[in-house]
């Protein structure tokens, strides 16, 4: 199964190229990740997307996180690479509607995948049903 369409997903891309930078703030998912990793990020924090490039399936549009905030020291130093669809989008950008609906769109296919999975690691494990000896619909 394919987790994007690969045509739409360019092409949005490619429009991101065009209107960058784009002001974003992290969402709770990527939040908790850095958290385990030991990185402690405000949740109102502003970055800039500086950079975008569609990866495929596997990571579908990815882009370069920079820091924009008061200390001269870490403006401008690029954090992250993440996918967009960690990312909240500035309800203001030209495009957020439908980054908004790739978003959407890209999640609901990979639970469906990852769901899809979890079904055929769990299905070995399901002990066979014996088939009862009778006669008719559940005699």
């Amino acid at each position: 199964m394919t987790v994007d369409n690969y045509l739409e997903a360019t092409a949005l891309s490619k429009k991101l190229e065009t209107s960058l930078p784009i002001k974003v703030k992290v969402a709770k998912e990527l939040l908790k990740m850095l958290k385990t990793r030991g990185d402690i990020i405000n949740p109102e924090k502003e970055f800039e997307v500086d950079w975008v490039a569609y990866s495929g399936d596997e990571g579908g549009i990815m882009c370069r996180l920079v820091s924009k905030n008061d200390n001269p020291e870490d403006e401008d130093k690029a954090l992250y690479i993440v996918s967009i669809t960690h990312l909240k989008i500035d309800p203001d950008h030209p495009h957020a509607e439908e980054i908004a609906t790739y978003q959407r769109d890209r999640n609901r296919k990979l639970m469906l995948q990852n769901r899809g999975s979890l079904m055929t690691e769990l299905m070995p494990l399901r002990s066979p049903k014996t088939k009862k000896s009778g006669k008719g619909f559940g005699k």
